[in-house]
């Protein structure tokens, strides 16, 4: 008889929705039921789906602290001997890969298809042969919310298996649930009809998915998260490392499918970009991952100097540089006036994403100069010179176990203008609209920049040349992004890890002069290490030995 063990309250799916389904998510139970069990049942049917939802990543340190993003050049961990680091030192391999998300992305669509299969089983004849208006309504609606739920579910699907091929390339393509005592020898499905897949999925999810979710439900797919995922996914299919032919006509599908998630007009651009991270509820999020009350991240990224810090996650040099001057000009270290004060007249994101030495954090000013509280030479300090701002809660008092509710954004709005902007770029040019879209490369990637509190100058039409504005949009991408993992997938599709992963990382020298002003000297942090087959994952070599007949990456 087959069980599923049902566990109606975990930490990783506490925190998904909100206070309307407190009865719900209370419930502090364990206990094995038989699949008859489960899915005769509409409720716990529902918590079976809800369950799906906590392996959606973990953003926030699932390297054991760490952020995804110090395995780049915008970012070093503190401590040298985290698993990331493997990354960073080209010693990971098919028998030791930190992301090695194989069996955590399979493990959760053989839940999607368990659902498929047997969401159809759920009993409802208490309503259905009641005559009672009340019951007959009550019917209706839980039909209309197992149809939903199986829109959901294949849109989850698709986000696992979009999760496998950015890692692996093409994966074996399994829809249906497999016996244990079935071949499991499967071959890898090519790429490109991975991609067909996930694409087509994402359409039939938007078909059916509701624009927005219901209150109790915040958090649960929607059509505009179904589409968001399509225009991902077209996107990378259309990139240099997946696209060697450089056909147009991917470029072109990518284009439209991110011109569908804003011809929704059912989101808008936060704002304030700061409390944008720290909010479920903007209008920008299209689709997030929030967990319960915690303080494990700032506890992992507070400055060393603050009580119950760590520092964790520090921005380089190379990501600060990054970062323009506020008349859209390039910040150069062989400018003397850009030295002498390197914050100064920056892109206001900068201290929005990083914090910056003498810079005023939780009520005293940040001492990341060497030989203050939170500078170079302290144990455990930043090796950087700086510390990560964004996603953090700064109010948390640590000492008195103070805990806040944290949001890792998936898809958000200013991502899709993004992926807009390239992918009009490179099929049409900067400043064309063969589509008749009404929206040009340039001007996608002004709505972005012209955020409130961003408020940079806007790109002028007719400025650019399609080559210069494939750069000025990958930068654009690096700082608007920043810390969201993006930059460790978009550098491996443009297919530049050789170029932009195997090269010395910098962070800043801060010295304070005795009239209290500070001198500031980049330096070599440490060498990274990229080659050429590193853009994709190593198929895990425990699940070589288990089908043989899955080819391994090649390189590996």
């Amino acid at each position: 008889m087959n069980y599923i063990k049902i566990f109606l309250l975990t930490s990783l799916v506490a925190g998904l929705f909100t206070s309307c389904r407190k009865d719900f998510l209370d419930r502090q139970i364990s206990t094995e039921l038989t699949e008859d069990e489960v899915f005769s049942s509409y409720a716990r049917t529902r918590d079976y789906l809800i369950g799906t939802y906590a392996y959606l990543p973990d953003g926030f340190g699932r390297f054991n602290g760490a952020m995804l993003d110090a395995a780049t050049d915008d970012a070093e961990f503190t401590t040298e001997g985290n698993d990331i680091q493997r990354y960073n030192t080209g010693s990971w391999s098919p028998y030791a890969n930190p992301d090695d998300n194989w069996n955590r992305a399979y493990t959760a669509i053989r839940r999607t298809n368990k659902f498929l299969e047997q969401s159809g089983n759920v009993n409802l004849d208490n309503y259905k042969l009641n005559p009672d208006a009340t019951a007959q309504q009550t019917y209706a609606n839980m039909l209309a919310d197992l149809e939903r739920w199986r829109y959901e579910a294949r849109f989850l699907r698709a986000y696992f298996y979009f999760e496998l091929v950015k890692r692996y390339g093409g994966v074996p393509l399994i829809t249906r649930t497999l016996s244990i005592n079935e071949d499991l020898d499967m071959a890898r499905t090519e790429f490109d009809a991975c991609i067909q897949f996930i694409s087509d999925e994402c359409d039939s999810a938007a078909l059916h998915l509701p624009p927005n979710a219901p209150t109790a439900d915040l958090g649960r797919a929607t059509k505009g998260a179904a589409l968001a995922l399509k225009s991902r996914a077209l996107l990378y299919w259309a990139s240099p490392l997946n696209n060697p032919g450089q056909l147009a006509e991917r470029w072109e599908k990518a284009a439209s499918a991110a011109h569908d998630v804003l011809a929704l007009q059912n989101y808008q651009l936060e704002g304030d970009y700061r409390n944008l991270f720290r909010s479920f509820t903007s209008k920008e999020i299209i689709f997030a991952h929030r967990y319960a009350a915690t303080n494990d991240f700032e506890r992992a990224n507070y400055p060393i100097g603050y009580d119950g810090g760590q520092s964790g996650t520090t921005p380089t040099q190379d990501l600060v540089d990054a970062y323009e001057m506020l008349d859209g000009s390039a910040f150069s270290w062989n400018n003397t006036a850009h030295a002498a004060a390197p914050y100064d007249n920056r892109d206001p994101r900068l201290g929005m994403t990083v914090i910056l030495n003498n810079t005023s954090w939780k009520g005293r000013p940040v001492e990341a100069w060497t030989g203050g509280r939170d500078g170079r030479g302290v144990d455990r300090a930043t090796r950087t010179g700086y510390y990560l701002k964004k996603y953090v809660d700064e109010n948390l008092d640590l000492l008195q176990n103070r805990t806040s509710v944290h949001t890792f954004i998936l898809f958000r709005l200013a991502e899709i203008y993004l992926n807009y902007a390239e992918a009009m770029n490179e099929a049409y040019g900067p400043d064309q609209d063969p589509e008749g879209y009404g929206l040009t490369a340039t001007g996608a990637i002004n709505e972005v920049r012209k955020r409130a509190s961003v408020n940079m100058p806007q790109l002028v039409p007719g400025d650019w040349q399609q080559d210069a504005f494939r750069t000025k949009l990958r930068n654009e991408r690096r700082v608007e992004l920043a810390f969201e993992e993006h930059r460790f997938w978009d550098v491996r599709r443009w297919e530049l890890g050789t170029q932009l992963f195997n090269a010395p990382v910098r962070g800043v020298d801060i010295t304070r002069q005795q009239d209290g002003t500070f001198t500031y000297a980049p330096f070599v942090l440490e060498s990274r290490v990229f080659l050429p087959h590193m853009h994709r994952y190593p198929i895990p070599q425990a699940e070589k030995i288990k089908s043989p007949g899955l080819e391994q990456t090649t390189g590996w």
